[in-house]
């Protein structure tokens, strides 16, 4: 071989010119001039043989090889040409470096037969076989340099080999099936030529598909018969000609003699040549239709199970016969957040506390050994990781097959545990409590500052405490076993005795007052709160003799303070007051002298329009003079259907003289407002001591403003303001332009004495008395008010549907007309003037009159005989007055129609009960035709009715 790369001869295939154009100074050989001449011997026999040929050479074993090798190693070639074999054969090199070393060594030659390699052909690893012999070549001096491969690959022939013996094995296997088929009965053989397509069949497979015996027939004939499901199962001469057709398959047909389905399971071979080319199909054929139903069956029964089980609300899960978990509804996967391949088989561990794992395993391993319910309570971890209680339960289930299952349920009972133990430690509690509450109660029945009462209820006394003593001063030896009823006022036995007949029959006793006895003789008032059980009363008295006394001291108190509140305003009202009578009076006096002129003159006719003045200022004097005697009167609250704007309307006058000239007026009444219920006077009063307040806060002047409306409070609004019904109000809100007020000063601005005025400038009851009004008049009143914008305060009070209806019904009053009768009317009136003028009315009337100057004249004119149909007198009289007239003369003349006339508020004598059957009242002053009507109508009413 020459001495250089370049001087190599031509040859040797393309690994030959690369070997020739290769630097071989950068090897581990360096330049082919210094290789010995064995190497190059080698290598120029080497690279044009048509054999595999490997050299390895030197201590490196680097490596040579021609172009028939070059394709077995792949991508390796062309770079470990020339380059060590532990370098690219590196996945071979813990088996192939010590056989090479081995022939180095021992200068022997070594063969491998069908040695299996991975090598990397095409792109991925695949299993290959050799024959390859390693045969030492000597160096100039003896000693072995290199090892000679000589490789040729048997991989087709041992993967035929091992097909063939499979092959045999299958076929060994398919006849002995064969065999067995034929020994069992009710199982068909068959083999099918595939070039001719002819079917062989036993009597057995004929009489499986209906068909008459027959040794050979064409295999469509069997393909005819195929129902359309399960078709594509049945092997066809084209699936059967590729090898494509389906060896273990089921398949429905219809019957060739009896038309009926039936199903039929197949196991076949195919029979090959050696290139593996089928050649024959043979194999078993057996009916499974029973078998089919019973799957049928049981997939619904699973199905209707599992559907069933995703829509109860409780966890449901199966297992195999030996507990591992299988299925589970969606309800597991929901509450665990885990899935189905965490949870199968024993994935449940996973889930359970730790404290309860082994002993709910212990159960679930005894019941799956006794084959027995398992039942139990544990904890499972939740998806969010706390742990519930849950109530698992299951059984075992043998199937249509004989096969063992379990069906399982996991239900929540975590609420129903924690309320157990919540139950089982509240009992404790209770019991301790009891034992508590009973030294609790033998304390207090000792301790106690009431008296307290064990009783039968026949009055029988059986216990008392000690505080009996102190009460009333009784021990308890000198009561056990005698009757209660003897402490009892005689003035309140019937009443404490129906009480005890009420607990008797099992009511209970919130308060009941009656008087006990003192041993010292005194009457003591109890309070009384008592239960009774089976057999007796059990009682606590509490003496309220002192606080009843209090009560009538603070009612009296309140009263004077309320009546102070109302002569405070009167007071304020003084001057004005004054000063508006004076000017009325001006204008009665000064048309009463032009009248007197006009008359002196004989000039009549210009008499009127000077009486028509008179009369005018007259009555504006009677008004203003009856709202100050209303307001300042005393008496308790006379509620009565009012119309609100008519009353507003005529407190006009009061309400501008009352604010002076500086504060502006305006009344905003709503038309058709509702009618309400309410004391007349009281919203009179509550009205004018809210506008007092609010002209005190406009000192620099300023408007007010007093407007009506109907209103309805919804729930919200009346659940918000307890104690308060929703429903219809009538609304009176009264606004002020002044100083306002503060969020703390409108939140006590209620409170009785609470006052923002000057010492001595206010009582601190004004707005506490008008809370109080609309409380009893079941209303409300409610202040808003901001500082610097004013202040309004608003008067709810309810709608009276029944003052509406009779309204409606009441006619208006015609004006009264002479009468010719015979009635007598006795006038009793100390003032002449205005007995003079009432016995005019009379005459005109046509009413025959009696009159009497004072109380005694009037009493002997009715003790007299003779006819009196009416006595119309005054209430305050010399001598008697009115009433007592009255009730002397009723003796006599029981049936008495009396009309009394008073100087003072009406409502004050109505609403303390003044007035009876058959009497009636009217306030001076009056006009003359109203006092006419008021006496026809009670002339009319005591006359007797029929002819």
């Amino acid at each position: 071989m020459p001495e250089t790369s370049s001087d190599w001869p031509a040859g040797g295939g393309e690994t030959g010119a690369l070997m020739r154009g290769m630097d071989w100074g950068q090897t581990v050989l360096g330049p082919p001039a210094g290789w010995p001449q064995s190497l190059k011997t080698c290598i120029d026999l080497m690279l044009p043989a048509q054999t595999q040929i490997v050299l390895f050479w030197g201590p490196q074993f680097v490596a040579f090889y021609n172009d028939t090798y070059a394709p077995t190693i792949g991508r390796k070639h062309p770079h470990a040409l020339g380059q060590p074999a532990s370098v690219y054969w590196s996945e071979l090199w813990d088996d192939l470096g010590p056989l090479l070393e081995g022939v180095r060594t021992t200068g022997r030659t070594l063969s491998a037969h069908d040695r299996p390699f991975q090598i990397e052909r095409h792109g991925y690893l695949e299993e290959v076989y050799f024959d390859i012999s390693y045969s030492p070549v000597r160096g100039e001096h003896g000693e072995v340099a290199g090892v000679l491969c000589l490789v040729r690959e048997t991989t087709e022939r041992v993967r035929s080999e091992r097909a063939r013996q499979q092959a045999e094995a299958a076929l060994e296997a398919t006849n002995h099936h064969f065999r067995m088929a034929q020994a069992a009965g009710g199982i068909g053989v068959f083999s099918i030529d595939l070039a001719s397509n002819t079917l062989h069949a036993s009597a057995e497979f004929c009489q499986l598909f209906g068909l008459p015996p027959a040794d050979a027939m064409p295999a469509s004939a069997v393909e005819a018969l195929a129902d359309r499901e399960g078709a594509e199962q049945m092997s066809t001469s084209d699936s059967r000609a590729d090898g494509s057709a389906p060896l273990d398959a089921e398949y429905r047909i219809r019957r060739a003699d009896d038309g009926r389905l039936r199903w039929i399971a197949r196991r076949a071979e195919f029979v090959r040549d050696r290139l593996g080319r089928p050649l024959q199909m043979r194999g078993v054929v057996q009916d499974v239709t029973e078998r089919k139903a019973a799957e049928l069956t049981l997939r619904e029964s699973e199905a209707r199970f599992r559907e069933l089980a995703q829509a109860v609300p409780n966890q449901v899960w199966t297992a195999t016969a030996d507990g591992l978990l299988d299925w589970f509804n969606e309800q597991v996967y929901d509450y665990c957040g885990l899935g189905h391949d965490d949870l199968v088989g024993d994935g449940w561990s996973r889930v359970v506390h730790a404290d309860d794992y082994p002993r709910a395993a212990h159960l679930w391993m005894r019941a799956l050994e006794s084959r027995t319910r398992f039942d139990t309570e544990y904890r499972l971890r939740r998806h969010d990781g706390s742990y519930r209680w849950h109530l698992v339960r299951a059984i075992p289930v043998t199937g249509a097959g004989g096969e063992l299952r379990w069906i399982g349920t996991t239900t929540d009972i975590h609420d129903q545990k924690t309320a157990q133990d919540e139950l089982a430690s509240l009992n404790v509690r209770l019991e301790e409590r009891v034992e508590e509450r009973t030294r609790d109660r033998d304390r207090i029945w000792r301790l106690s500052t009431d008296a307290m009462l064990v009783a039968r209820f026949d009055g029988t006394i059986v216990a008392i405490n000690p505080a009996w003593k102190n009460l009333l001063g009784w021990d308890e030896a000198e009561l056990l076993g005698k009757s209660f009823f003897p402490l009892v006022h005689p003035d309140d036995v019937e009443r404490t005795a129906v009480e005890a007949r009420r607990l008797s029959a099992g009511l209970i006793t919130v308060r009941f007052d009656n008087r006990a006895l003192h041993k010292d003789g005194r009457w003591r008032t109890m309070s009384w709160t008592a239960v009774p059980d089976a057999e007796f009363i059990h009682a606590i008295g509490r003496d309220i003799t002192d606080q009843l006394a209090a009560a009538t001291a603070l009612a009296e108190t309140q009263d004077r303070l309320r009546q102070s509140q109302k002569m405070e305003a009167v007071g304020q009202l003084t001057g004005g007051i004054a000063h508006d009578f004076n000017n009325l009076l001006q204008g009665i006096i000064g048309s009463l002298d032009m009248v007197r002129k006009r008359a002196a003159q004989q000039r009549h006719d210009e008499a009127e329009r000077f009486v028509t003045s008179a009369v005018a200022s007259a009555q504006r004097a009677a008004a203003l003079t009856h709202r100050l005697l209303a307001f300042s009167r005393r008496q308790p609250l006379d509620p009565r259907p009012v119309k609100a704007n008519p009353l507003v309307h005529s407190m006009e006058d009061l309400l501008r003289r009352t604010l002076g000239e500086h504060v502006a007026l305006e009344l905003v009444l709503a038309a058709g407002l509702w009618v309400t219920l309410c004391d007349p006077n009281q919203l009179e009063n509550a009205i004018l001591n809210l506008a007092i307040n609010a002209r005190d806060a406009m000192p620099q002047g300023g408007r007010l403003t007093i407007e009506t409306c109907n209103t309805h409070l919804d729930s919200a609004y009346a659940l918000s303001h307890g104690g308060l019904e929703p429903g219809q109000y009538v609304c009176i809100s009264v606004t002020d332009t002044g100083v306002g007020m503060t969020a703390d000063v409108v939140e006590r601005a209620f409170d009785p004495f609470f006052t923002t005025k000057p010492m001595g400038q206010g009582t601190g009851l004004g707005l506490s008395m008008i809370y109080g009004f609309a409380r009893q008049s079941e209303g409300a009143c409610r202040i808003y008010s901001e500082p610097g914008r004013g202040t309004t305060v608003k008067l709810y009070l309810p709608r009276n549907h029944a003052g509406e209806a009779v309204e409606a019904q009441t006619a208006e009053r015609p004006a009264a007309q002479p009468v010719e009768a015979s009635e007598v009317v006795l006038v009793v009136e100390d003032e002449e003037i205005v007995r003079a003028l009432i016995l005019e009315v009379l005459a005109e009337l046509g009413y025959r009159a009696l009159e009497a100057a004072d109380g005694p004249s009037g009493l002997a004119l009715l003790e007299a005989e003779g006819r009196i149909d009416l006595l119309v007198t005054d209430i305050g009289l010399p001598g008697l007055n009115g009433r007592q007239m009255v009730d002397a003369a009723r003796h006599r003349r029981p049936d008495l129609q009396v009309l009394f006339m008073t100087g003072y508020a009406e409502n004050a004598a109505i609403a303390n009960g003044f007035l009876e059957p058959g009497m009636a009242m009217i306030t001076k002053p009056f006009s003359m035709d109203t006092l006419a009507a008021r006496m026809q109508d009670m002339i009319g009413s005591g006359r007797p009715q029929g002819g």
